[in-house]
């Protein structure tokens, strides 16, 4: 696995290819202040991966996150992301992680934090038809209706689709195709959706899967 690199989420707009087919794309820029800050080693930790600081400097870092971020000579930043590398070759402390790194990729997978929705009912969480409207069904139309069985086992079984938070949760999109990089302007298109809000922060690896079909 390759380093990964850290992105901003712009918005989404519309894209056409060669063909003249229309394509959903979110647009997504290069994370300002990119900096290799730490080291997982296998003798230490039992995996080994690169620690990368990311977005705008913090404004009040603790004491922790600025002894963290001096090993790497680089300034504490308000996201700090780990991914799994095959080799540390080449990405020494405080190096920069540029838009570069992309451009031999041709699909990515990406790793976000879903929109927070607050507490859902079964209607909005799990799809649910719901009841009927008529024919003497009273105050439950949105209810889930029997939840359980009757004496025998008499309880409610684990992983019951019920009423919960919904959201807020992280997410990850495989295989999203890369429609357009503009190393200059530090923004890449990438096709269909993300995960997060417009100005959240993603996480961009090379796609694990669509590597592995390829080879």
């Amino acid at each position: 696995m390759s380093i990964a690199v850290v992105a901003k989420k712009i918005g989404m707009t519309t894209m056409y290819d060669e063909q003249g087919i229309a394509h959903a794309v979110t647009l997504l820029s290069h994370a300002d202040q990119q900096h290799v800050v730490s080291h997982k080693t296998n003798e230490k930790d039992g995996y080994q991966a690169v620690q990368i600081s990311a977005g705008p400097k913090k404004k009040k870092p603790s004491k922790a996150l600025k002894a963290h971020s001096a090993k790497a000579n680089v300034e504490p930043t308000r996201k700090l992301y780990e991914c799994r590398v095959d080799s540390l070759e080449g990405l020494e402390l405080g190096n920069e992680v540029t838009l570069n790194v992309m451009s031999e990729w041709t699909h990515v997978d990406v790793v976000g934090q879903s929109k927070g929705k607050g507490f859902a009912g079964v209607m909005k969480a799990h799809n649910f038809a719901g009841q009927r409207a008529t024919h003497g069904v009273s105050l439950a139309h949105r209810k889930p209706g029997s939840s359980g069985q009757c004496q025998d086992p008499g309880r409610i079984f684990p992983g019951k689709k019920m009423a919960r938070r919904l959201g807020n949760e992280q997410k990850t999109m495989q295989s999203l195709k890369i429609m357009q990089i503009d190393h200059e302007g530090k923004v890449f298109a990438v096709k269909g959706s993300i995960p997060g809000p417009r100005g959240g922060y993603v996480l961009i690896k090379k796609a694990l899967k669509k590597n592995r079909r390829e080879s």
